[in-house]
């Protein structure tokens, strides 16, 4: 191989560490901010009767269709 494909091989090695090196850091804080965040969502009411309300539906949805086929919910 010639010195210039070994040199350009090199090269992209050492970029593609570079970047997965980036990554792998982001991903390190990536839980601590994802704590803060659901933490802000779960302190909100309207969110979480929100979510109330399509979990009851579902639910209702579920229960409904399995009376249908003999389920018992």
């Amino acid at each position: 191989m010639s010195a210039r494909w070994m040199t350009l091989t090199f090269a992209l090695t050492l970029a593609m560490t570079l970047v997965n090196g980036l990554i792998f850091v982001s991903q390190l804080s990536s839980p601590v901010q994802a704590a803060a965040a659901a933490s802000k969502i779960l302190d909100d009411d309207a969110f979480i009767a929100g979510l109330t309300k399509i979990i009851r539906k579902t639910v209702r949805d579920y229960c409904s269709v399995g009376k249908k086929n003999g389920l018992d919910c």
